[in-house]
């Protein structure tokens, strides 16, 4: 009687297991545009070549892949601490194991054209966006891609946020 009770447990813990959803973990990947430094890939709001692009990244840059998107697409997420971004990247350009990626990422000197002595990392690449942390004058960031006017720049905390272009030198 007591085998019969084991079995059905072991059934009932077996059955429930497979009615779970199934969730595949993060890995971590980066950002592999090849032998050319100066080549960057697009982070898209949808995964589709022609959907708008939420900035150009550079070799190494550092992503999490979140779960496949299917047809060669990766959602993906970069950065933490107060803020990170996400959408999606061509897997191709994505390498898990990191071997022979050309780190085309660069550090920069936080300026204010303003006169202050500081400056605001904003969340998004545009002026009215929100406030991620304020950077003071002679900071090094590490710019890690582009949109349009903005650098896209990641902190120690793994921050990642936007800044004129003219608040970089």
């Amino acid at each position: 009687m007591l085998c019969g009770w084991i079995r059905r447990g072991l059934c009932l813990v077996l059955l429930s297991t497979c009615m779970l959803p199934s969730f595949a973990l993060a890995q971590s990947a980066v950002v592999d545009n090849g032998s050319d430094p100066d080549s960057r890939l697009n982070m898209r709001k949808e995964p589709s070549a022609d959907s708008a692009s939420l900035g150009k990244f550079y070799s190494g840059t550092e992503v999490e892949i979140l779960s496949d998107a299917g047809d060669g697409w990766s959602q993906v997420s970069i950065g933490g601490g107060q803020n990170s971004l996400d959408g999606y990247m061509m897997s191709d350009y994505l390498s898990t194991d990191g071997e022979g990626v050309i780190d085309a990422t660069f550090d920069m000197e936080v300026v204010s054209p303003y006169g202050t002595q500081s400056v605001v990392l904003r969340s998004k690449p545009s002026d009215s966006f929100d406030a991620v942390a304020m950077l003071e004058v002679g900071e090094a960031v590490r710019v890690i891609g582009v949109s349009g006017n903005f650098y896209y720049v990641q902190m120690d905390d793994d921050s990642v946020g936007c800044l004129d272009s003219s608040e970089l030198h």
